[in-house]
């Protein structure tokens, strides 16, 4: 029921622009139109203040309380907005709104708006509409809504007090595809003798094949007998940069007769929108008004700053850690993948037209040598994209450097200086320590190269082992000075003759032409305004990037799985005390079946960067990875290591992709234990064993293995050592079993050796083989999400209460643990992998297993190893 002399207030139209708003700044839309000035009764009692920007279907926006709550579900942290809309003919809907947006307990959004009418006719008193907006977002698609509103109004008795509520939906399902419903009056208030009456509106929105047009549709129906639908459409185009195209067709029904209204216009000029509609309509006796709605905006995140006015951004990136994963803090189960989050910032400035130029900050900048080649390639990309990049490294070794100077310029801090002394690699030998406590390192190994218990049984390395180290480390090294070469425009004779000059001070790098520059960080301002001009300004990439994303529904996923540390048995465990990580087969398997299974997952990405460990476990892992790739794509990427265990998983992957300066191959296994009999009877301890069975004893401490025991050991290695190359040679069928086993015996490799013999597909990083994965998945660069797994898991990741012993093992032994590594392996050995082989494989006593053992690294007693023997340092 509707009453024509009571004072109306109109609803929102269709979304007619998306309204600029930067983030922390002021967005500013104006929207001068001309319209068709219709009678009151043509419009609902309970509208509000005409909202410039409202759209049922899509919209997301804080004035979405008044126009369609569930969109608020897919709204951003904070939002305000004031509009303010007047018609010469002071019509209904005119008047001044506040919107208040907040998603700070996101999936639940909130938003209250305050809008202050103009008087109706025959009225002075200004009525006020409070609107307080509820939205929960289930999932990525769906999200729904509900909005209280209540009137106060001094002259008007009938609205003052009056409440009412609406219900809405929206649902995302498709990038392409976003419908909304909106139930207007859901509770048919009551009104000057009447009821209101209940309205609904229905809208579709589609992206035709591209997020830059967007085309919605509005029919709305009333519980009014012979009320008859009215419908309205929406056109929405970006046409270049921030400047849109916005076109819009609506109809009002008034007595039986029906106005069609045809609105075109320009908007989303950057901050200052304008937008000039012109209305054609079918009625002669309705007088057209001019009339004006501005809505200015602040919000946390927006679409990107318009090119049209922008000053000359530079982007600030920190160059951290070169964490490949690791847990996502005490209560979370998403886990960080700190450097896969560094290339992708640095491919997204790369591709924002925003960014002029970056700025690495590389004061604590921690990575590894595979590491530093893929950094140097994400560098490479932005400056392909025409951007400056300038470096700020206070302090460097080698590696460090090596990757400042894929830069356009390298500045130093005047108490800094480069430590560019070249590349040390070191192993520690224990066998005479050992021998003079006591403990005879008993172990067999398969392959020739396979020297990682040489450590514990002799005083130096074998001649393979020094060969194999010596090859690598003149890889690495040539390497490193082949890139600063070419990006200095020195000579390498010159590069190594500088190297062997080092150390310098800032001012003796600029001298040697190794920098550019001397200046504390805070001085770039002047530099870069010196290079880009007066008008610079500097933004953290982070807030840059930080903007709302206009898809809509869940894109299919290409996941990226993690085999970071050594391979374990069971659970993985990520420590939040020391930052150490395994890789549990059991966590691992859980991860790829649910992969396997997850239809929204296209493809995926292995990413390796392991030495090894436990054999058992990598079969494990290798046989789940396998079936995951009859069913999608899957492809390896390496790290700075991916050998033995490590490359033993890696061997399903359709193409295995690694660095030039990536340890990988290690093709072979060992095991072993500790006699520790004469330490027992130094210090004076005595034990009696009891066994049934000619070999129960074949474990002990108490002695070596015997002849016949050695035997059994390495016919069973043997037979672990065939299938490990019988894995990898399924995983190489150019190869073949007679082409892997010239390669195997524990021999390792670089990155650039594997791909020459191939037991590697390319030279190459992280990025791309995502890229490589989303292509044979057919997903175009943005049509789909990244995940990374496996979880964490609750509690940092921890398998166990942190009030537990078990979490207590791993805070308090593996902090002492990570300690004796340290101090007992030099630089470039893996400290892990000597404590892990002292304090995990039997014989080593239970003493000896309190103090070095780490509970994260555990094996069974008498496990076969894959592990490497060292890793590059610095």
């Amino acid at each position: 029921m509707r009453d024509s002399s009571a004072p109306q207030f109109p609803r929102p139209p269709l979304r007619a622009c998306r309204t600029f708003g930067a983030r922390r700044t002021l967005g500013l839309v104006a929207l001068l139109s001309v319209s068709a000035a219709l009678p009151a009764a043509a419009q609902r009692v309970t509208g509000g203040v005409l909202q410039p920007d409202g759209d049922v279907a899509a919209g997301v926006d804080a004035q979405m309380v008044e126009v369609n709550p569930a969109g608020l579900g897919f709204g951003t942290t904070f939002d305000s907005a004031m509009t303010y809309t007047q018609g010469k003919n002071h019509n209904a809907g005119d008047g001044f709104g506040f919107y208040l947006g907040l998603g700070v307990l996101d999936p639940y959004h909130t938003a209250l708006g305050i809008q202050v009418l103009d008087a109706a006719p025959g009225f002075t008193d200004r009525p006020v509409k409070v609107s307080w907006g509820h939205a929960l977002r289930l999932g990525e698609v769906f999200s729904i809504g509900a909005t209280w509103h209540t009137f106060v109004s001094d002259e008007i008795s009938a609205l003052d007090g009056l409440s009412t509520w609406d219900l809405g939906v929206q649902m995302r399902p498709w990038r392409w595809l976003a419908t909304g419903l909106n139930i207007t009056d859901l509770t048919t208030p009551k009104y000057d003798g009447g009821v209101i009456d209940r309205g609904y509106e229905v809208a579709v929105a589609v992206h035709p094949g591209t997020e830059r047009v967007t085309l919605t549709g509005l029919a709305r129906f009333e519980d009014r007998a012979g009320a008859e639908p009215t419908f309205g459409g929406l056109l929405r185009a970006r046409l270049f940069g921030p400047i849109g195209l916005l076109g819009r067709y609506d109809t009002t029904e008034l007595g039986g007769v029906r106005d069609h209204r045809v609105m075109l216009g320009l908007a989303d000029l950057g901050g200052f929108g304008l937008g000039l509609f012109g209305y054609t309509h079918n009625r002669g006796d309705a007088d057209t008004a001019s009339g004006l709605a501005i809505t200015s905006r602040i919000r946390s995140q927006s679409e990107p700053l318009p090119s049209l006015f922008r000053r000359p951004v530079v982007a600030e990136v920190t160059l951290g850690k070169g964490a490949e994963y690791s847990s996502g803090g005490w209560f979370s189960r998403t886990p960080r993948t700190p450097f896969l989050d560094t290339l992708q910032t640095l491919r997204a400035l790369a591709r924002n037209d925003e960014v002029s130029a970056v700025l690495l900050g590389m004061g604590s900048a921690e990575f590894g040598w595979a590491q530093a080649a893929e950094l140097r390639a994400a560098i490479g990309e932005v400056r392909a994209a025409g951007k400056k990049v300038y470096a700020w490294l206070p302090v460097g070794q080698l590696k460090a450097y090596s990757v400042a100077v894929a830069a356009d310029q390298v500045y130093g801090a005047p108490a800094g200086g480069l430590l560019i002394t070249g590349l040390e690699v070191g192993a520690v030998y224990v066998g005479e320590l050992l021998a003079k406590l006591g403990i005879k390192a008993d172990f067999v190994a398969i392959g020739d190269y396979k020297s990682a218990p040489e450590m514990f049984t002799r005083t130096g390395p074998t001649p393979a082992s020094m060969q194999q180290t010596n090859a690598l480390l003149d890889e690495v090294y040539g390497r490193a000075v082949e890139h600063i070469a070419e990006r200095r425009k020195l000579t390498e004779d010159q590069v190594r003759s500088l190297i062997d000059g080092a150390p310098y001070t800032s001012q003796g790098a600029v001298q040697a032409g190794l920098m550019d520059g001397v200046v504390h960080y805070d001085e770039f301002e002047g530099v870069l305004r010196r290079d880009l001009g007066p008008r610079v300004t500097f933004r953290p990439a982070e807030e840059l990037l930080a903007d709302a994303d206009p898809r809509w529904g869940r894109l299919p996923a290409v996941a990226v799985l993690y085999a970071v540390g050594t391979i374990t048995d069971g659970d993985s465990v990520s420590n939040p005390f020391s930052g150490a990580v395994s890789t549990g087969a059991d966590t691992f398997v859980r991860a790829v079946r649910a992969l396997r299974e997850d239809s929204s997952v296209r493809a995926v990405v292995l990413r390796v960067d392991s030495p090894g460990g436990s054999v058992t476990a990598a079969d494990a892992m290798w046989r789940e990875l396998s079936e995951l790739a009859r069913r999608k794509p899957l492809y390896v990427s390496m790290g700075d290591t991916a050998a033995s265990g490590g490359y033993y998983i890696a061997a399903p992957g359709r193409e295995i992709l690694a660095q030039a300066e990536t340890l990988t191959g290690s093709i072979g296994i060992f095991t072993g234990k500790f006699d520790v009999s004469g330490l027992f009877g130094m210090i004076g301890l005595h034990k009696t064993s009891y066994k049934r069975g000619a070999d129960a004893d074949l474990l002990s401490e108490q002695a070596p293995f015997s002849d016949g025991q050695r035997e059994k050991v390495r016919v069973g290695l043997q037979a672990l050592y065939e299938l490990f190359l019988d894995r990898v040679a399924a995983g190489r069928p150019t190869l073949g079993r007679k082409g892997v086993e010239p390669l195997a015996g524990g021999r390792v490799w670089s990155g650039r050796g594997a791909h020459a013999c191939g037991l590697v597909d390319r030279e190459a990083g992280l990025l791309t083989a995502i890229d490589l994965a989303a292509q044979a998945a057919d997903l175009g660069p943005d049509d789909y999400r990244l995940i990374r797994l496996p979880d964490a898991g609750g509690l940092g990741g921890l398998p166990a209460s942190p009030f537990g012993a078990r979490a207590g093992e791993v805070g308090v032994f593996e902090g002492l643990r990570a300690s004796v590594a340290e101090s007992v392996a030099p630089a470039g050995t893996s400290g892990g992998d000597l404590v892990t082989a002292l304090g995990q494989i039997p014989g080593a006593g239970e003493a000896l297993r309190a103090v070095l053992d780490a509970p994260i690294l555990r094996f069974g007693e008498g496990q076969a190893l894959a592990l490497l023997p060292f890793v590059w340092s610095h």
